[in-house]
């Protein structure tokens, strides 16, 4: 039997090994090509399945807020511990030639205890209100991409019910072609029905776009890939349950982090004060001193920095002054986020009660008639006019019911948001 040459190379050149595994290379590439793979390469990025948790769970793991945030805490952590640290001796020369010095020491500033205390403090205060502005920060962008999230859901069932509406005025025109051709109507009611059919149209096309616009913006915030198949996975009316909206306003109190950073920078004002106040007393230098003047004599230096022409009073003001002025916003964020709870709850309660009279009247009543002319109109007759009545009450009534759903989402959701229960748990 002849020799064969596989893949170009001689069968005396090449290992079992080589050969086995090359063979595998061409079979899979023939394989993908046959799939429609060019080289060998998926050209579609697998779809992701989001729902507002995984949602929220990524923005709070990847947005850049939350890196901002973390870099936020740590400057300021480095920055308290610059304050804590002792300040560096001095080193002193007294007449100095080229070829000789006198007298040489080496000074050390002494803090005082309550001095130092009050520079730890200040550098709490300052951590404290660069935790309180992440928060801040991640409960804002959290927020506005649960927002968005309803939008990407309430955007979804809109256009389901738009196809609806459209499928309904396509209907209609059918039937009044047909009648139209039966001598039965004339043409008039046939471009009526076109007029209705190109609105319904027109109305599918406008929910696409914004559904589509609605997507992408949601999309952009979390920083996927453009062009990555996403399906989104919700009930727009089970969205983000409270679990007692009742004490919503004492826990949105509590779980405030702009208040949170306001009490900080209340505190940090107080103990700018105290330190003001440390500063009052003189300030000490100690260390070793030789002179070289002569025999050469190792003694001990005192020195004393008299405060006599700044007593801190300025500092001790500014101090006084931030403290006062952050309570008093405090208190103004206090009184804003009790507006904002109250004026959620009273939407949340509005939307509820709204949702609740349309189920028990109007959407039962419309879905009811529909049946009952779906079954008159299966039986035959001239009926098809009253189920098209029928059926567009019942579409109506299913976009009240999604905007008093999508109300009582964005309620909810900005109860959680203000009362910290929104974001996700840290991960164990």
């Amino acid at each position: 039997m002849a020799d064969i040459d596989v893949l170009g190379v001689r069968p005396e050149r090449i290992s079992h090994r080589r050969l086995a595994c090359r063979l595998g290379a061409a079979m899979a590439a023939a394989l993908l090509t046959t799939a429609g793979i060019p080289g060998g390469l998926s050209a579609q990025q697998d779809t992701i399945h989001l729902t507002l948790d995984s949602v929220l769970a990524r923005v709070s793991r990847e947005h850049p807020v939350t890196r901002a945030g973390a870099a936020g805490v740590a400057a300021a952590r480095a920055r308290a511990a610059d304050l804590r640290a002792y300040p560096n001796p001095t080193f002193d020369v007294e007449r100095t030639t080229l070829a000789q010095a006198d007298n040489v020491a080496l000074m050390q500033s002494i803090r005082w205890p309550w001095e130092g205390t009050a520079l730890r403090d200040v550098g709490r205060a300052d951590v404290a209100a660069a935790q309180a502005d992440a928060r801040g920060a991640r409960a804002d962008v959290l927020l506005d991409a649960a927002q968005r999230f309803a939008d990407v859901l309430r955007d979804g069932r809109t256009v389901a019910l738009a196809a609806q509406a459209e499928s309904l005025a396509q209907r209609a025109l059918d039937r009044t072609r047909t009648a139209r051709s039966l001598g039965l109507t004339g043409d008039l009611s046939v471009l009526q029905a076109e007029v209705g059919l190109d609105a319904a149209t027109r109305a599918r096309a406008a929910a696409e776009a914004e559904r589509a616009a609605s997507s992408a913006s949601l999309t952009v915030l979390l920083g996927v890939a453009p062009g990555t198949a996403i399906v989104w996975t919700g009930d727009l009316g089970a969205t983000a349950p409270l679990a007692a909206p009742d004490s919503s306003l004492a826990s949105a109190a509590a779980a405030d982090p702009e208040a949170a950073g306001l009490v900080a920078a209340a505190e940090r004002g107080t103990q700018l004060a105290r330190l003001a106040r440390a500063r009052r007393w003189p300030e000490l230098e100690v260390g070793p001193a030789a002179s070289l003047e002569g025999p050469a004599v190792i003694g001990f230096n005192l020195g004393i920095t008299l405060p006599m022409w700044n007593r801190q009073g300025a500092a001790l003001r500014a101090g006084d002054a931030e403290r006062d002025a952050a309570l008093a916003r405090l208190e103004a964020r206090r009184r804003a986020v009790a507006a904002r709870v109250d004026e959620a709850r009273a939407r949340l309660s509005s939307s509820d009660r709204g949702l609740a009279e349309l189920r028990r009247g109007e959407l039962a009543r419309a879905a009811q008639a529909e049946s009952l002319a779906a079954q008159a109109l299966a039986q035959g007759g001239p009926y098809l006019t009253s189920w098209l009545a029928a059926r567009q009450a019942l579409l109506d009534a299913q976009h009240a019911e999604l905007d008093l759903e999508w109300q009582a989402a964005s309620a909810r959701l900005e109860l959680r948001s203000l009362t910290g229960t929104l974001a996700p748990a840290p991960a164990p």
